[in-house]
């Protein structure tokens, strides 16, 4: 059979699901809106936690009311600007400082204020076989409105959980996959 009679592809108008189970993610278009547009990524089974953050130095601190996490989880964040700019995405151990607050450390120093907003999925305890994760953000630009293809680099994202897209300002996300 040929490779490209393997390839399948799903689209979504709003944040949501898109994929449920372990799947490999090859390609992603965007179409835009009036506003700059955003595409957040993430390999879970939940919906992603909605905080606040801010950072000084190499520290983030995020704020979610009852958070529920403890020292050592893990979690699969992405960072709205803020006034400053932007703390770097990804997957990182946390420290918890609060009830309603926990500290990521990150590799650059910056001061970023004004609240802006971060979305995250977490991994509680130490061993989880098939563990949540943040995969990618894309951004386009304001009043772009034609279909932005961007192919993942290597052999695509390997999920296990489920392909959750998080939108911002988009008409419409795809993904091509196998």
């Amino acid at each position: 059979m040929d490779s490209l009679s393997q390839i399948r592809q799903v689209s979504r108008r709003e944040s949501g699901f898109v994929l449920l189970g372990p799947n490999r993610l090859k390609l992603v278009s965007l179409t835009g809106t009036a506003n700059e547009g955003k595409l957040t990524i993430y390999d879970t089974d939940t919906a992603p936690v909605a905080g606040t953050y801010a950072q000084s130095g190499t520290t983030v601190t995020v704020t979610k009311t009852d958070h529920g996490l403890s020292t050592g989880d893990v979690v699969g964040i992405c960072f709205a600007t803020g006034t400053g700019g932007t703390a770097t995405s990804g997957n990182y151990p946390i420290t918890v400082t609060a009830t309603n607050t926990f500290t990521i450390t990150m590799l650059n120093e910056d001061t970023i204020t004004n609240t802006p907003a971060c979305n995250y999925v977490a991994n509680s305890g130490a061993t989880q076989p098939k563990p949540k994760r943040w995969l990618m953000c894309k951004t386009i630009s304001a009043n772009d409105v034609f279909a932005n293809v961007f192919e993942l680099p290597n052999s695509g994202f390997q999920t296990k959980l489920g392909t959750y897209f998080l939108m911002s300002n988009l008409s419409e996300a795809d993904v091509f996959y196998e």
